[in-house]
């Protein structure tokens, strides 16, 4: 019985994947439109797993359709716009999250988040914070996943040692904090993604290398406030024996950079064969690497060795017999698990389209006066806006989409096109740390029991006032005071 009310949601899913990969490659319009039959099929078959969060929002998108019917002067294209974000954002998480599928069932990945675990003191964020960053790259939301677990369970196999609270809540800080940081630089962020289509004139490159420079400031920052903060809190000031230190695993780090280094390099091909942007060339590149990263951890490697799991050689056909049962259960499991965040990114993006569409920007811009104010104001205004409206349940996507629209319909703004998307991203990075909506921390929040008020509220707001305070300050040297 399960199976067959999950083979329908599992046909929709491949449906959304395969057809807007379609439209974007082949530029047929009528695959768009299969797409977003196929997204509807989704939010219809994926209801059973719906939770609070998933249903307020595809009511929150009907509502927003009836506005726009009512109020839009061209309500159905008006609608198509919104729809077109959706399934581009439900497409490009799901064929992400393939990538995430094949880190699962990698040693080399879970050696080297527990490697990143298992260092002391101030190496142990600083590790895990750009640990988190790098790994965000390929993994995205995955990180998560792959390293709250870890955590969770070191904190566990050692309940009786009084410092193993304060270590988890470090632990955790550092992750969640680099989570936060890796959007507003990494080449596969939603974020950055999404504003790519909404914003005219952004200089990619340039966003990430600012952005870059920026993550690394906020990792020295957010060093600096948990030494100084658990400074009588350590194994050293309490007599305590010091964690013993894992060695460094050479061999699985350059294999995982090597999975990043493949993964951009085919990105790369694609962006160069095909002429489009990025986000297609992510796209595209995900499900090959899936497909190569399996056939690598199933044996089928040129020598016939199992070269992430280090055994010996395996019969000829038996890398395909693997590499078969993984996909099957990719399909029958892993992607009706990413159902809900799909739908939930999916319905973010229409939200935040159809929310623009309702906003007479122009009229507001010129009531404020927004052309006359300067820069960095315009930008922290911005960062803030983002922050304030993310406390209201709305996830900080829905705020990128919603502001990344409104200011891209603008005839001209305060600040250059790439600073602007600098500070909605920023927005959305500094709301992963004081917003419990905020998709990372709802995640971490299921992983290991702590509720998301806690790891935001309750743990997080004196970095974030740090980083907000920072932040209007780059934003004034980025803009010479202007």
């Amino acid at each position: 019985m399960r199976d067959a009310l999950g083979r329908p949601l599992i046909l929709a899913l491949l449906a959304v994947m395969g057809c807007e990969l379609g439209h974007l490659y082949l530029g047929v319009p009528a695959l768009r439109d299969a797409a977003h039959l196929a997204m509807g099929a989704v939010v219809l078959t994926a209801m059973p797993r719906f939770g609070l969060r998933e249903g307020y929002l595809v009511c929150l998108s009907l509502l927003l359709v009836g506005l726009l019917i009512r109020l839009h002067p061209e309500p159905w294209a008006a609608a198509r716009r919104a729809m077109d974000q959706a399934v581009f954002l439900m497409a490009f998480i799901l064929l992400l999250s393939l990538v995430q599928e094949a880190a699962m069932t990698s040693r080399s990945v879970e050696q080297v988040g527990t490697y990143l675990s298992r260092q002391p003191g101030g190496r142990r964020f600083t590790g895990l914070f750009g640990g988190t960053m790098l790994m965000g790259v390929v993994f995205n939301l995955g990180t998560v996943t792959l390293l709250a677990p870890l955590i969770r369970r070191s904190a566990e196999a050692a309940p009786n040692d009084p410092l193993t609270p304060i270590r988890e809540r470090r632990q955790l800080n550092a992750v969640l904090r680099g989570f936060a940081w890796c959007v507003v630089w990494s080449p596969t962020a939603v974020a950055p993604l999404a504003l790519l289509g909404l914003i005219d004139g952004i200089d990619r490159p340039r966003w990430i290398a600012i952005g870059f420079c920026l993550s690394c400031l906020m990792l020295v920052i957010g060093w600096a406030e948990d030494r100084i903060a658990w400074r009588r809190y350590t194994a050293g000031a309490m007599g305590l024996p010091p964690v013993e230190r894992a060695p460094l695993p050479l061999g699985a780090v350059l294999r995982f950079l090597s999975v990043c280094v493949v993964f951009m390099g085919l990105t790369g091909l694609i962006i160069l064969a095909t002429g489009l942007g990025i986000p297609a060339g992510l796209m595209g590149a995900a499900p090959v690497l899936l497909l190569g990263w399996l056939w690598v951890q199933s044996g089928g490697w040129p020598f016939g060795l199992r070269c992430i799991n280090g055994a010996a050689s395996a019969p000829k056909d038996a890398p395909y017999a693997a590499l078969r049962e993984r996909l099957r259960g990719i399909a029958g499991q892993g992607l009706p698990a990413s159902a809900p965040a799909a739908v939930t990114l999916a319905a973010a993006g229409f939200v935040g389209i159809a929310g623009a569409e309702l906003i007479p920007a122009r009229a507001w811009a010129e009531a404020l006066g927004l052309n006359s104010w300067p820069a960095w104001v315009f930008m922290t205004t911005v960062t803030l806006a983002v922050v304030a409206l993310s406390q209201f349940a709305l996830s900080p996507i829905m705020m990128a989409v919603f502001f990344g629209a409104i200011l891209g319909s603008l005839p001209s703004l305060p600040a250059e096109p790439t600073l602007t998307a600098l500070a909605i991203a920023a927005g959305w990075s500094v709301s992963t740390t004081i917003s419990p909506f905020a998709s990372g921390v709802i995640l971490m929040s299921r992983i290991t029991g702590h509720p998301g008020a806690r790891l935001t509220y309750g743990w997080n707001p004196l970095f974030t006032a740090l980083t907000m305070a920072v932040l209007t300050l780059v934003y004034w040297a980025l803009t010479g005071g202007a």
